[in-house]
């Protein structure tokens, strides 16, 4: 796996630090007035329209089982080519560029793709899809 030239997006979740490829990363900001999604998991928060797509608001905190309600001070929406999805999370903290940033393996989770050495500590770098899939598995259970 190359990391040149490439860009993360750092942010927390209660207790973690974790990271998007900048790449996959449409739009960082303050959550929009969000509505309920009816029998939706509990990990949904909502939905909200991102210049004019409805777009599925997953809090990732609850997604991840984490300990602590969270702030959620923030909302990452996702490219729309990779999904119609924006994550909740307590804070962005910044932008690293490759070159700021020791990589290592992954811990043992479905969900992670490395694990990214900061100044601030580690953070786990996601992996969107298998997060994506994820968040397909978790809408169909709570349907079936």
């Amino acid at each position: 796996m190359t990391y040149r030239n490439r860009k993360f997006l750092i942010f927390s979740l209660p207790g973690s630090l974790y990271a998007l490829d900048l790449t996959q990363v449409a739009e960082v900001g303050d959550p929009p007035q969000i509505w309920p999604i009816p029998l939706a998991p509990p990990c949904y928060s909502g939905a909200l329209s991102f210049h004019g797509d409805i777009v599925a608001v997953m809090n990732l905190a609850i997604f991840f089982c984490l300990a602590g309600p969270g702030k959620t001070g923030k909302i990452i929406v996702i490219h729309q080519q990779i999904a119609s999805l924006a994550f909740l999370v307590d804070e962005v903290i910044r932008i690293v560029s490759e070159d700021e940033v020791s990589f290592s393996p992954p811990p043992d989770d479905e969900y992670a793709a490395a694990t990214l050495g900061l100044m601030e500590g580690e953070a786990i770098q996601l992996d969107l899809d298998a997060l994506v899939h994820g968040a397909e598995a978790a809408m169909q259970r709570k349907q079936s």
